[in-house]
């Protein structure tokens, strides 16, 4: 094989894999934007988290139930705290020196699992 046949099959290999990464790049980008459409990145509001949720499995008298609104967490009542972080799948709040924190178990929002403290699993739904 003379060295201008070789020249010309290194361009050749060379134009067929710069093409072979085009379409995988594409590929890629559409699979990704289809994900966007349909929702796979979107976030959680905090808003979606305002209103009351009270803990599942429990006798009545025994339940553990909290309230979050744009003003910040209740129990019982009770104003615990003015700020609580939410990044989309995880709540947070601190009552006195302990750290409370739950992860959104479903899609739609409705329904925490309690990862802290960790006396039991816990599950709370909202009303």
């Amino acid at each position: 094989m003379s060295q201008a046949q070789e020249k010309e099959l290194k361009k050749r290999k060379i134009r067929l894999l710069v093409l072979i990464s085009f379409v995988a790049i594409g590929l890629v980008a559409s699979v990704i934007a289809g994900m966007y459409k349909s929702g796979a990145f979107a976030q959680m509001p905090a808003s979606q988290l305002y209103g009351k949720w009270v803990e599942q499995g429990v006798p009545s008298y025994a339940q553990d139930s909290f309230t979050i609104s744009a003003g910040g967490v209740y129990t019982h009542g009770r104003l615990i705290n003015t700020k609580f972080d939410f990044d989309g799948s995880e709540l947070s709040y601190i009552h006195g020196e302990m750290t409370y924190v739950y992860q959104v178990e479903d899609d739609d929002g409705a329904q925490l699992l309690r990862i802290k403290p960790t006396h039991y699993k816990s599950t709370f739904r909202k009303l």
